[in-house]
């Protein structure tokens, strides 16, 4: 679900900033047009790769381009938590601990 409200948003990104750099570049103002073209490519290029991304489940051709893009996927890690890592966060917080109740009773 929170992919496809992604790719409304980029959308309605992409269509109303195209819009607006049309309308600016009608009108005559070359700043404005400039302005929302590269708001207009700011929201379209992450669209586009999504959309490589869903095609290339089905195409040949896409799926070539999404991994030179990309990439070959490579298997995915797990993290495991380390002893060391979790005692030493562990005594720091005891040691801040320790201290703020000494400077209370005292």
């Amino acid at each position: 679900m929170g992919k496809w409200i992604g790719i409304v948003v980029l959308g309605i990104g992409t269509l109303g900033s195209s819009y607006m750099s049309y309308l600016a570049g009608k009108s005559g103002d070359r700043s404005g047009a400039w302005l929302f073209t590269c708001f207009a490519l700011l929201f379209g290029i992450p669209l586009l790769a999504l959309g490589i991304k869903g095609v290339a489940k089905r195409s040949a051709f896409f799926k070539s381009v999404d991994e030179r893009i990309s990439g070959r996927p490579e298997p995915r890690r797990t993290f495991v938590p380390h002893w060391f890592i979790m005692t030493a966060i562990l005594l720091t917080l005891l040691a801040v601990v320790l201290s703020i109740l000494i400077k209370v009773f005292r």
